[in-house]
């Protein structure tokens, strides 16, 4: 967060460093590099670059400026600026300088979005306020943290085929995309997560596609969920409320959160792509920050069915992204004959996977009562498991001979 205004305090402890270079890894040890302008962080970039090289000098410096960095007007009040030999002293004024101004900005920022009635993330302004030069760790540190911390804990989605990829359930700290075709049965698929989950840990269900009553018609008196730990929200639609609204449950304990759809969560920016770009970076921060694992259906694009619609960025910032395609039926299915897609099959890939690194793609079965997804595999080991229970009964009432 930075003022158009030139800074004169900045331009003295450029012109300082130029001077008296031999202070400047201890000045900057001290400020975080956040608080110089764009100007003077390119400035720094050439100031670095010559004093490794044993060749700083003013000269050395605006010589290896551009010509329109030249005739700017920063660098004209440069020139006119005397250097500081006790710069290292500036340190603190500095960076309370530099806090006064964002503070500024942040009561700009809340007073415009109250004007607008939007709501703003302050976790996101108090960022602009955070200015500490991070701690640094060597290798043993950081060992000596991780051997202290308890063993990350992975959550049972009750899926074999999901559960099997990931080395036995999810671990915490991610965000997963759900692609799909259209009636592929992404929302199915993901409530089929959270509801499992919801037997052992508490979730919730952003419910923007379908009407919290939509959802109690089917799911009506489920054995497969526990209400007690199933949290449903159905408005509050801005990304910025979504958060919140995932901060607030989290003090209540819930771990896992579905968000029924990328396009119905809402967001402002300059331009489409920053618009849907920062939804899956406010979220994957959020994951990351809180250690809570959210899914979120995406509609992929059309040309690129590895990234979310209207945001080449989305997919870097997930961990996990599943796809979801509907199939055709089978020659001998009968039943089927003449239809365009197998109303009971489905193709599920998982395209990425940063927990353990397995990728998946099978044919998968769905059961259209129960609405819910399996394995051809499982549906097998049901009929032996049913032949084998008949064969003991038979063999029990068998006559003694």
């Amino acid at each position: 967060m930075h003022n158009k205004e030139i800074d004169p305090l900045e331009l003295e402890l450029l012109m300082s460093f130029i001077h008296y270079p031999k202070d400047l890894d201890a000045f900057l040890s001290k400020v975080s590099l956040k608080i110089f302008s764009e100007e003077a962080r390119e400035s720094l970039k050439i100031i670095n670059a010559l004093a490794l090289k044993g060749g700083l000098s003013l000269h050395s410096f605006f010589g290896s400026l551009s010509l329109k960095q030249k005739n700017s007007d920063y660098f004209q009040e440069l020139l006119l600026c005397a250097p500081n030999p006790n710069y290292l002293g500036l340190c603190e004024v500095f960076k309370h300088n530099y806090q006064i101004k964002a503070q500024q900005k942040i009561a700009e920022s809340l007073l415009n979005a109250s004007n607008d009635g939007a709501l703003l993330d302050l976790a996101l302004l108090e960022n602009a306020l955070d200015i500490e030069v991070k701690e640094y760790k060597n290798l043993k540190e950081w060992s000596d943290e991780y051997a202290k911390k308890p063993q990350a804990q992975n959550y049972k989605t009750g899926i074999p085929f999901v559960d099997n990829c990931f080395g036995g359930g999810f671990e915490l700290g991610q965000l997963m995309l759900v692609f799909g075709d259209p009636e592929a049965g992404k929302t199915m698929f993901s409530l089929q997560i959270l509801e499992n989950l919801s037997k052992t840990t508490k979730v919730c269900f952003f419910c923007f596609e379908f009407t919290i009553n939509d959802y109690l018609k089917r799911r009506a008196n489920s054995s497969f969920v526990n209400s007690d730990n199933f949290f449903i929200i159905n408005d509050g639609y801005d990304i910025n409320e979504v958060t919140q609204n995932i901060k607030n449950l989290y003090k209540k304990g819930v771990r896992f959160f579905l968000i029924d759809s990328q396009m119905r969560v809402t967001n402002t920016g300059r331009n489409s792509e920053e618009e849907e770009s920062m939804k899956f970076s406010v979220l994957a921060k959020l994951c990351h920050s809180l250690g809570v694992f959210v899914i979120f259906i995406c509609q992929n694009s059309k040309t690129d069915k590895d990234n979310p619609l209207g945001s080449k960025k989305g997919g870097h910032e997930a961990s996990i992204i599943i796809h979801i395609e509907r199939v055709k039926p089978k020659s001998d299915d009968l039943d089927q004959k003449g239809a365009d897609y197998d109303e009971n099959a489905r193709i599920f890939k998982i395209k990425k996977n940063k927990q353990t690194g397995k990728h998946y793609k099978d044919r998968i079965l769905f059961d259209r009562k129960n609405l819910r997804f399996f394995e051809e595999s499982e549906k097998q080991r049901e009929i032996e498991i049913v032949f084998e229970a008949q064969d003991v009964q038979q063999e029990l009432n068998m006559p003694i001979i």
